[in-house]
């Protein structure tokens, strides 16, 4: 319930800077149709600590806020989170903190090669009808390209039958010199079919690939 209120009072503030500053354009909104209450689990590139924002204010609006959509339940990385609380001054540090924590944010733990372990509460969200947005790259890319992903969206996939949504995003590197953030939001994949994990992410990533500017 706080993860939503918090994304529900915290989109409009998002939403309008974006557009101020940023031209911030989304695409293929339509594509969400009839998704509002299934499972979803969202892939996309990643390129900015705001990218989670920039995500989030993409969901198209039923009524105000896009109430259906929300909670999205960011996957974040146990070391970047540590990183954000311990280099910031103590205020930011501890606002950092409470908004990935009240954001409704699953914090996993890189390289520890045990997927049933390290996916099990968003595993557990699935199963539960959340919305979950995973960046398969698993960091942040030093380039603006789009990196090798990695198996966790096709294992989670493959253990809830959740559907895939891939999303493209434009110009959110170097997000504070960028002139257009754009988000690109691609056809539901229902299944990946009888193949590896390897092969899943691979497919994965492909989709992703066609997405980006």
């Amino acid at each position: 319930m706080i993860p939503k209120l918090v994304q529900q009072l915290t989109y409009w503030p998002i939403y309008l800077v974006l557009k101020a500053f940023f031209y911030y354009q989304v695409e293929g909104q339509e594509n969400l149709k009839g998704l509002e209450d299934k499972p979803v689990i969202f892939v996309s590139n990643h390129a900015s600590y705001l990218d989670g924002p920039v995500c989030a204010a993409a969901m198209p609006r039923n009524s105000v806020v896009p109430h259906k959509f929300f909670p999205i339940r960011f996957l974040v990385v146990q070391e970047y989170f540590n990183y954000w609380k311990n280099s910031f001054p103590f205020p930011v540090s501890l606002f950092v903190a409470a908004y990935v924590r009240t954001n409704g944010s699953i914090l996993v733990v890189r390289g520890l090669g045990d997927f049933q372990k390290n996916l099990a509460e968003a595993v557990k969200a699935l199963k539960k009808g959340a919305k979950i947005w995973i960046y398969p790259e698993g960091k942040l890319t030093l380039d603006g390209k789009l990196q090798q992903g990695k198996k966790g969206a096709a294992y989670l996939h493959q253990t809830t039958g959740a559907l895939i949504v891939p999303v493209g995003l434009s110009g959110t590197f170097g997000i504070f010199k960028s002139k257009k953030i754009k988000v690109k939001i691609g056809k539901p994949i229902h299944s990946l079919g009888n193949i590896s994990l390897e092969e899943g992410i691979e497919k994965i990533m492909r989709e992703i690939s066609k997405l980006v500017d």
